[in-house]
């Protein structure tokens, strides 16, 4: 999309998130940011894109007086501001971020916070609080829709609600300085189902991370239809450290077939390995792949449509 959208888009879910406490704004916010705001500034940070293509080159503006670069800068000055919100009371994690913060809770009390996590790398995410005394109020965590299985635990011991995914988990005690709340939220690779233009294919995804392909790491490639290109989704092996894209990156490998044996795929053998890393890639190309069968049932919906 457009970084002008993204940026406008950023500051409208933060408003709803804030009138409405739905945890889907957090979902679409970090899906904006890993991927399509990322990938809108050149690794060097000299040049940002008009919009990011989902699929084909992407291109860089040609000069800097235009509408984009401006509400890039604001929108990634404002991100910190996105990570948590006073609640009431207490306070809603949002993004995970490491960080630190100083705020107030329960009323007047003072409250540090640190946060110490590698996400979207990983969905492990440490949160230490210091209230200046002992204070009784609630925290919020978001548990993204794409965890079905998120662990939540307070000084060691597993905390007894269900964290559901697609919403946020309260957890409400007396706060002590020093209490430590442990996040796991686990990343499975999961194959997206194309809709519209991409019905009858798939995108890989995991966490909140779109991976692509540039083709400019498979010579082999130069030249095809990337749209041709067809993998096999339970192949996939990774994630592995990539720090081509930025630091803690990661990347995949998948097998396949090369554009040219489309109509014989899941019968040919394969004759391709690629790469896929994450969508910021300054030369990712292709988001989309043809899979041997569309009805695959690995396959699975996007978490954010039917919210």
């Amino acid at each position: 999309g457009e970084t002008c959208a993204s940026a406008y888009l950023l500051t409208l879910l933060d408003e709803l998130l804030q009138q409405e406490q739905k945890s889907f704004y957090g979902d679409l916010m970090e899906r904006i940011v890993y991927n399509t705001l990322f990938a809108a500034q050149s690794p060097d940070g000299r040049r940002l894109r008009y919009y990011t293509a989902i699929d084909g080159p992407r291109s860089y503006w040609k000069n800097d007086v235009y509408c984009c670069p401006n509400n890039f800068r604001r929108i990634v000055s404002e991100l910190p501001g996105l990570i948590a919100y006073r609640r009431g009371q207490g306070l809603a994690f949002n993004l995970y971020s490491a960080c630190t913060l100083e705020t107030r809770a329960a009323g007047t009390v003072p409250l540090a916070v640190q946060v110490e996590t590698d996400y979207p790398a990983s969905g492990t995410v440490d949160i230490r609080l210091d209230p200046a005394r002992p204070a009784t109020f609630p925290i919020w965590l978001r548990i993204p829709r794409w965890c079905a299985r998120a662990a939540v635990s307070v000084n060691g011991r597993p905390i007894k609600k269900a964290a559901a995914a697609g919403a946020f988990l309260t957890i409400r005690r007396t706060w002590k300085p020093g209490d430590e709340v442990h996040l796991e939220l686990p990343m499975a690779w999961r194959w997206i189902k194309g809709r519209q233009a991409q019905a009858g294919r798939a995108a890989l995804m995991r966490g909140p991370v779109v991976f692509c392909l540039n083709p400019a790491r498979h010579p082999d490639l130069a030249g095809a239809n990337l749209r041709k290109l067809a993998l096999i989704p339970d192949s996939i092996e990774g994630p592995f450290p990539d720090e081509t894209v930025r630091p803690g990156g990661l990347k995949a490998r998948v097998a396949g077939w090369k554009p040219g044996v489309h109509a014989n795929i899941g019968v040919a053998k394969p004759n391709l390995v690629v790469e896929l890393t994450e969508f910021p890639d300054a030369g990712g190309e292709a988001t989309y792949f043809c899979v041997a069968n569309p009805a695959d049932p690995r396959l699975e919906d996007d978490e954010l449509f039917g919210a």
